[in-house]
């Protein structure tokens, strides 16, 4: 019979690419996840993966296995959370993934929400873009992410946290200085500075710009690095509200920003977990407090599809 160390050692090797990092990650000699895995092959009577020098390669039947090795250790480890819930739904580790457009900006919130309301849970965060994420939810690699929301996920469930509005950020010598709202139609005649392709504020930005993907004068890795290029008077840029908050909380004087018109353009703030996980009560909890903790949520919001 496969051992749950079997399907752990082999998965490792395929994730990582690699047999020392995979044995690291493994916390075991290589020589040990070396022998295990050749043991497992033995045992099955194929090979399932292709070794050379600098490389591995999976055969065609460790391909057609390794879906069920996953299965494997995403049940195991949610019959373990499981049964760590019981006892409190509210302890133990969490693994979270956060999107990199909201992290830094929310996590002001999160954290207190975290060190005042679950003193028990013990949260490791890993910043992803959210198609990373989703995989590794389905993958068992995460419990949770934070996200904006996207359409329905096969095998994920979602709670909706809150509603976060977009802001248009100018620089100081751009001439619409001095009003404080823009027609949402207006932006297309604008120099839209974007995000990277992968990061859901672009495509909600090119939704609501009507902007072709090839479009934008540049695309920058981080928020952060779009408000400079604003503030040299390279474009404009849609600003989620937790990231206007901090940067005029730092005493931003470089950049104007403007209300977008009713109805305001917004993005779904929200969690999501496999529909098996027992983190769903969890879920529930940390969303209600961080909903409590965020600022209000003005009136005729409308979320731009992602």
């Amino acid at each position: 019979m496969i051992s749950l160390k079997d399907a752990q050692y082999l998965v490792a090797v395929v994730d990582c690419g690699h047999f020392g990092k995979a044995a690291e990650q493994c916390f075991v000699s290589q020589p040990t996840l070396s022998g295990q895995i050749r043991k497992l092959e033995q045992k099955l009577g194929v090979q399932l993966l292709e070794r050379h020098q600098k490389s591995v390669l999976v055969t065609d039947a460790g391909e057609a296995l390794l879906p069920k090795l996953r299965n494997m250790l995403l049940l195991a480890d949610e019959v373990e959370n499981m049964a760590r819930e019981q006892q409190d739904p509210f302890t133990g580790r969490l693994r979270l993934g956060i999107i990199p457009s909201l992290a830094a900006y929310i996590m002001p919130y999160l954290s207190r929400v975290v060190s005042e309301q679950f003193p028990g849970l013990q949260v490791e965060l890993q910043e992803l873009q959210t198609h990373v994420q989703l995989a590794r939810l389905q993958q068992g690699q995460l419990d949770v992410a934070l996200l904006a929301l996207p359409d329905d996920v096969p095998g994920l469930r979602s709670l909706c946290v809150w509603q976060e509005r977009l802001s248009l950020a100018v620089g100081l010598q751009h001439p619409r200085v001095g009003q404080q709202e823009v027609a949402a139609k207006e932006l297309m005649g604008e120099t839209m500075l974007l995000l990277e392709d992968g990061h859901c504020l672009a495509d909600q930005t090119r939704h609501l710009c009507q902007l072709h993907s090839q479009q934008g004068a540049y695309r920058g890795t981080s928020l952060e690095t779009l408000r400079h290029m604003v503030a040299m008077g390279a474009g404009v840029t849609l600003v989620p509200e937790l990231t206007r908050l901090q940067w005029l909380a730092q005493g931003e004087d470089k950049l104007h920003f403007l209300a977008i018109d009713e109805p305001m353009p917004a993005r779904e703030i929200g969690m999501m977990c496999r529909i098996s996980s027992g983190r769903w009560p969890l879920l529930q909890g940390l969303g209600k407090a961080l909903n409590e903790a965020l600022p209000k949520v003005p009136e005729q919001l409308q979320v731009v599809p992602i």
